[in-house]
Parts: C-alpha cells; sequence; structure tokens
C-alpha cells in the first residue's frame, strides 16, 4: 500500500465515522423529541442558545457568501481542454449549475411564502407572496416545470449553432449566477434575525449535545463485587462491531484515476470518462474501506460479538436483575441472527458471490434484490430490527417494565450501551441497502452516464463524467440510508412491544420455517430459469428493465409528494375530545357563577 493509497483509506474510514455518529445522534435527537412529545414533557426543541444580532448574522451571512466566493472563482478561474471530455465536462458544469440555481430560487421562495403567510409580510416582495402566491406548493410546481423545462431545453439545442455559440458565455454566467443567488441567501437570511438577539435552536440538535457532553462527566458506578475489566469491557463489545461492520460496505464506485506517461497512477487527475464496462484495477480507489472476498460473513462474524457485549454486561454487574437482562438478550440475539443469515441463503444463491461490491453490481446490471427476493427482504428487515433490541424487540432493555442488562452502568459506559443501538440502526440499514435495494446504484445510472434503456430499445442517453457518476452514487447509497433509519424510527414509534414468549416464538415457529422454504422456492426457480428457452431468459431481461423504469417513478412521486408534504400549509382543526364535551358544546357552552369571595 503506498502512501497515497493510505491516506485514501484513513479519509474513508474518517467519513464513515463521522457519517455513522452524526446520524446516529440525529436518530437519538428524534426518540427524544418523540418521546417528549408523545408525554407531554419538555422537548429537546426548547434548548436554546441566545446568540447577539451581529454574531448571528455574521453566522447566517459568513457561510454563504464564503459558498459563493469559492463558486464564482470556480467558474472563473477554471477552463477545461479543448477535447471531448472537456466539452462533457463543460456542458456538465452548465447543466449542474443551472439546475442548482432553479433548486435555490424555487426553496427560498417557498420560505419566504410560509414565511409571509404565517408570520407577515415585511416588505413588498413578501406581501406579494402573503397576497397572491399564498401557497407555498404552487411555486414548488413552477420550480418542478423550471427543472424539466432546463433539462430539455439542454437536449432540444444540443447540436445547433446557436447552443455552441452561448455556450462560452454559459459556461462562465451560470456559476456567476449560482454565487449571486447563494450570497442573496445568505444576506437575506441575516437580515431576518431580530434587533433583540437570535435564539439559536438547530431544531433541537443542542439538547443532543449537551446530553453527550454531560453523561462524559457523569459519575462512573461500578458495583463493589463486580468484575471490573469484564464491566468495562462490556460497553466496547456494544459499540465497536457496528462501527466495524460498515468497513466492508461499499458506498459507491471505483473511483478511477489517470495514468502518467511512465504508466504510474496520476493521483490529482481523475479519469474523465470511463466505459460502462470498463475496469480500473490498477488505478482505481474503492469506495470501500476493506474489500472482502468473504464480505457478508465477515458481517455475521463481527456483529455476533456484540452479543457477547450484553452478555458480559449483565454478568459483571453483580446484579440478578441484569443478568435476567443479559440472558433476554442473548437468547434474543441468537435466535434471530440464526433467521437473518438463513435469510440470505436465497440471494446468495442468485448472486453468486460473498463480495458485496459484486452483489451490488449484480443489481445494477440486472434488478434490486428486493425484486428477485421479496420475502427474504421482509423476513431480513424483521431479524435486523431484533437484533437492533429496539421497539417492539426491546425486550433486553425495556425498562419501563423489566430491567435491562445495563442497569449497572452509569455515565460514559451507560452511553456507549444507549448510542450503539442507534448505530446498530445505522449499520443494518446500509446493509438491507447493500443486500436488497441496489447499494449505490440509481435506476439506469451506469458508470457512463444515464442510459434509459427496456430491453434493446434506447429511451433516453445522457452521458456523465466519471467523478460525477461516483459522486451521485455516493450521495444516492447514504440517502437511501438515511430513508431506512427513518422507516426504522417509524416501526418503532409505531408497534407495541411483544411478550418474551411471542418474540421467541415468531422467531422459531414462523420466521426461521419461511426463511427455510424461501431456499427451497429460490432453488427450483433457480434451476427452471437455468433450463428455460433464450426467449424466456429475454424476458426475464425486460423485466428487470421494468422494474428500474418502476423505480424511477416511484423515486420521483416519493420526492414531489415529500415536497408536498412539507410545503402544506398549516391548518388548525378544533377537536372534541369527549362525549360530554360535545354534549355542552351543542347547549351552548357552561355557565358559570359570578365569583364569590
Amino acid at each position: 500500500m503506498t502512501i497515497v493509497e493510505l491516506i485514501f483509506t484513513l479519509l474513508k474510514i474518517a467519513f464513515i465515522l463521522v457519517f455513522c455518529l452524526a446520524f446516529a445522534g440525529a436518530l437519538t435527537w428524534n426518540d427524544r423529541r418523540m418521546s417528549s412529545m408523545m408525554q407531554d414533557r419538555i422537548g429537546p426543541n426548547r434548548a436554546r442558545f441566545f446568540l447577539p444580532p451581529t454574531l448571528a448574522r455574521g453566522m447566517f451571512a459568513g457561510p454563504a457568501l464564503l459558498a459563493a466566493a469559492g463558486i464564482g472563482a470556480w467558474g472563473w478561474l477554471t477552463s477545461f481542454p479543448d477535447t471531448v471530455a472537456g466539452a462533457l465536462r463543460m456542458t456538465e458544469r452548465i447543466l449542474l449549475t443551472a439546475e442548482l440555481s432553479v433548486f435555490i430560487t424555487w426553496t427560498v421562495l417557498a420560505m419566504l411564502t410560509t414565511w409571509a403567510v404565517r408570520r407577515g409580510s415585511s416588505n413588498a416582495l413578501e406581501a406579494f407572496l402573503a397576497e397572491q402566491v399564498r401557497d407555498p406548493r404552487r411555486v414548488f410546481y413552477l420550480g418542478l416545470v423550471a427543472h424539466i423545462a432546463v433539462f430539455v431545453l439542454r437536449y432540444a439545442l444540443r447540436g445547433t449553432e446557436w447552443a455552441a455559440s452561448i455556450k462560452p458565455a454559459l459556461f462562465l454566467a451560470a456559476p456567476s449566477v449560482l454565487a449571486l443567488l447563494i450570497a442573496a441567501c445568505g444576506l437575506l437570511a441575516a437580515s431576518k434575525v431580530p434587533k433583540e438577539g437570535f435564539k439559536l435552536r438547530v431544531i433541537g440538535l443542542l439538547h443532543t449535545m449537551a446530553d453527550g457532553i454531560k453523561m462524559i462527566w457523569k459519575e462512573d458506578f461500578m458495583p463493589k463485587r463486580g468484575d471490573r475489566l469484564l464491566h468495562s469491557i462490556g460497553p466496547m463489545l456494544g459499540m465497536f462491531p457496528p462501527l466495524v461492520v460498515m468497513a466492508v460496505v461499499p458506498f459507491g464506485d471505483v473511483l478511477c484515476f489517470a495514468k502518467n506517461a511512465e504508466g504510474g497512477i496520476q493521483w490529482t487527475q481523475i479519469l474523465p470518462v470511463v466505459s460502462r464496462d470498463g475496469v480500473c484495477a490498477e488505478a482505481g480507489i474503492p469506495m470501500q474501506i476493506a474489500n472482502l472476498d468473504i464480505g457478508i460473513l465477515f458481517i455475521f462474524a463481527v456483529s455476533g460479538i456484540g452479543i457477547l457485549g450484553a452478555a458480559i454486561g449483565g454478568w459483571a454487574s453483580d446484579n440478578k436483575y441484569s443478568l435476567l437482562g443479559a440472558l433476554r438478550a442473548a437468547g434474543q440475539l441468537v435466535s434471530y441472527e440464526i433467521t437473518l443469515g438463513m435469510t440470505l441463503i436465497g440471494l446468495l444463491m442468485i448472486y453468486s458471490t460473498f463480495r458485496l461490491d459484486d452483489m451490488v453490481r449484480w443489481q445494477g446490471n440486472n434488478a434490486w434484490g428486493v425484486f428477485v427476493q421479496p420475502l427474504a427482504f421482509f423476513l431480513f428487515f424483521i431479524a435486523a430490527t431484533a437484533e437492533t433490541k429496539r421497539i417492539p424487540f426491546d425486550l433486553p432493555e425495556g425498562e419501563s417494565e423489566i430491567l435491562g442488562y445495563f442497569t449497572e452502568y452509569s455515565s460514559m459506559k451507560f452511553g456507549m450501551y444507549f448510542f450503539s443501538e442507534y448505530i446498530e440502526v445505522v449499520t443494518s440499514s446500509a446493509v438491507m441497502i447493500t443486500l436488497f435495494f441496489g447499494g449505490w446504484n440509481l435506476p439506469f445510472l451506469h458508470r457512463d452516464g444515464l442510459t434509459i434503456a427496456i430491453g434493446d430499445a434506447v429511451l433516453l442517453k445522457h452521458a456523465m463524467t466519471h467523478g460525477s457518476v461516483v459522486a451521485l452514487q455516493v450521495v444516492a447509497f447514504f440517502l437511501k440510508v438515511a430513508a431506512f433509519a427513518w422507516l426504522q424510527v417509524v416501526v418503532r414509534w409505531t408497534l407495541p412491544r411483544f411478550r418474551y414468549d411471542q418474540l421467541m416464538k415468531m422467531c422459531w415457529r414462523m420466521l426461521l420455517p419461511l426463511s427455510i422454504a424461501n431456499v427451497f422456492v429460490t432453488a427450483i426457480l433457480l434451476l427452471i430459469i437455468d433450463n428455460a428457452s433464450l426467449m424466456a431468459k429475454n424476458a426475464l431481461g425486460v423485466a428487470a428493465d421494468l422494474t428500474q423504469l418502476t423505480t424511477m417513478i416511484a423515486f420521483v412521486v416519493a420526492i414531489v409528494a415529500m415536497a408536498r408534504w412539507l410545503l402544506a400549509p398549516a391548518k388548525k382543526h378544533r377537536v372534541v375530545l369527549t362525549s360530554t364535551a360535545k354534549m355542552v358544546a351543542e347547549q351552548g357552552g357552561t355557565r358559570h357563577s359570578p365569583m364569590q369571595a
């Protein structure tokens, strides 16, 4: 391993750690917020930090002005060579900056509309938005039309003389407009800071940060007759395995670099264009910390260590209730880990590999794992949720009814046990995305760009640079992980807790037999497909392309629906809680006699 490869590896490790810890902290904040709302307590959104007006304005305007200066410098100082790759990068830059400009414009106008409707207008623009637009969703619809128009206009003008003449001007104008918009957004945000100062809440994240700092300084209690060594090792065994598992999860395709005249790797130059089936084994950096041939087996081997963390923590505490919690945890985790492994046998038969990156590439070339193994995904999701020990599977630690295995833990040792569950949510989401939802893949996105094709019919082909494709794949992977983590949070706040006998019966009498049956059905179907005719195999290929098209349409619909939901105007409805209140309201309300001294 060269020095440059070592630096890239350390950067990937730091990137994964920051994402896991930061997102686990966000999940912690979400649970605290939901708990306070459901139990009518003071939630994390109440934590505020007062900032003087000058400091607050600088905090809002400063980063925006710096970002605008950087984009402006990038737009005016960069130049691409007069080659095919240079022309592709130039076109890509114009399209990207134009789409970002449209996105920032409609987002800011929608936020201003919401602000003006709820809090009143302070200038002519806000007055127009409040009186004429009123609904921020109308701004979103116009922005969506503008996004489509920019993309379609690029194809309508491609190859024309007029497009070639204005391309140099757009090459400089598009980043400049984007920089001006970002600077204007920063100045607009700074102008909204009141004269008396600004109360910084960061949507309640300050409360979560304060909890983390508080745990470090709290007293580290240890039972007198407990095992000191094992009592300290237990939280480490609970927290480190989910972080280590992320080492073998690929979060992007191989990043290919150019070679110099001597045949060495030119680390400062990313390869501009890579063919769809191209490889760069000698000059590539995989977006994966450890690319192991036994990747999926490594995940099961390391995740099994977490069982020892719960068992050792309960046994080393010298507390019979903690020991019972540890036994519950060990029984649950061992049982569901068996089911977890059996659900993947059918998937491994289809992929024919243990390498996680090869599994992702198979899904990119065929269909996502959820389409070829829907039952396996359903079973895997249930078993993975049970492995995280969260509601409805939180029997090892249901502190509201029973005592958990970390009863005798305090300070940061308790924090490590507590935080490890949220890291497990992130890790299990990443593994599910890799196995069943295409990993870093997006529908029809390949190494050479976007190619929408059904069978042999190509509907759309959009060339992209290699760096842009890899960046888009990395962003797509982490957005998928965030979506699945959010899904597990929804499950946690929706379903009630199982009894322990129900928990074990569901595993041994329902999930495990279904996973075994899935293996037999998969084996039979594979034999049928292997002996099928060429026409039947081509039909399966067309069906795989249709699943990609369905997924792409579902993505677009989901994004539009989420934007509509986020921008929906708030409506207040009077709710009658009891029949008595309803009857009193129908009778004209209650009568109060004058107060007597």
